[in-house]
C-alpha cells in the first residue's frame, strides 16, 4: 500500500520515499488508529513534500469504485 501512495505523495528528490511515507503513516495512525491524507502530510518527516494531484484524483476514484463494488457484494 505504501508503494501505491508514494506514487502521489513523495519527497522532491524521490529518495527514501517509502521510508518517509511509512513513518508518516505510523505517526498518523498512532493516536486514533485512523489515517487521513492531511495527517500524512503533517507527519511527513521531511521539510518538503510533493503531492501529484492528478494521480491522487485517479487513486481516489479507484477507491470510490472499490467501495461501491464492496457495498454491492455485501448488501444481500
Amino acid at each position: 500500500m505504501s508503494h501505491q501512495i508514494s506514487q502521489f505523495v513523495h519527497t522532491p528528490d524521490r529518495k527514501a520515499d517509502r521510508q518517509a511515507l511509512r513513518s508518516a503513516l505510523v505517526l498518523s495512525a498512532n493516536n486514533d488508529g485512523q489515517i487521513s491524507l492531511i495527517e500524512i502530510i503533517q507527519n511527513y518527516p521531511t521539510s518538503s513534500i510533493e503531492v501529484d494531484g492528478d494521480k491522487l484524483e485517479s487513486a481516489y476514484r479507484q477507491l470510490q469504485r472499490l467501495q461501491g463494488s464492496l457495498q454491492n457484494i455485501f448488501s444481500f
